[in-house]
Parts: structure tokens; C-alpha cells; sequence
């Protein structure tokens, strides 16, 4: 069965980055979300992810900082601003 909202990719990943769950694997939060950044596409939509992902205790914006510079340096910039725009009134 294929379900068009789940994105299907492939690679080798650090075991930090991936979560087990009931027969299958996922990107854990962090790097879902620097995944996310690397495209940015829509520097809003990043912000609210990121802050979602904060309130419900997932990332923080140390972890998120800290890894994406290590991954990727333009989703470290993106996922910069998007924190700096979750935090201004």
C-alpha cells in the first residue's frame, strides 16, 4: 500500500539519527527537522516545526543548533533564522 503523505528515502545514517519503531525505522526529530531545513522551503512552516518539536519536548535548540552544524551548514543558517523568528514577538 502506498500512502502519497510518507516520503520514502534511503541512506546510510549515524545510529543517532534514526529512532526504532514497530518494524520500521525513522529519522529521529533532529534530523527530520535539519532535513527539513536543508530544502527550506518555506522558512515559516520551518519555525513552526521547530517550535512544535520544542514544546513537546523533542529537540532544543542547543541539539538543533549543534547537529545541524555538523551535518549541514545552510540548514544550520536556515534552522538560525527560524529559531530568531520563533523568538521574536
Amino acid at each position: 500500500m502506498r500512502n502519497n503523505a510518507v516520503e520514502l528515502h534511503y541512506a546510510e545514517l549515524p545510529a543517532d539519527d534514526v529512532s526504532e519503531r514497530s518494524g520500521y525505522r525513522v529519522t529521529t526529530p533532529v534530523r527530520t527537522i535539519i532535513d527539513i531545513a536543508a530544502n527550506a522551503h518555506d522558512e515559516d512552516q520551518l519555525a513552526r516545526a521547530i517550535d512544535e518539536a520544542r514544546r513537546g519536548g523533542l529537540v532544543t535548540n542547543r541539539r538543533l543548533r549543534s547537529r545541524a552544524e555538523t551535518l549541514d551548514p545552510r540548514a544550520a543558517l536556515y534552522i538560525e533564522r527560524a529559531i530568531q523568528q520563533a523568538e521574536t514577538p
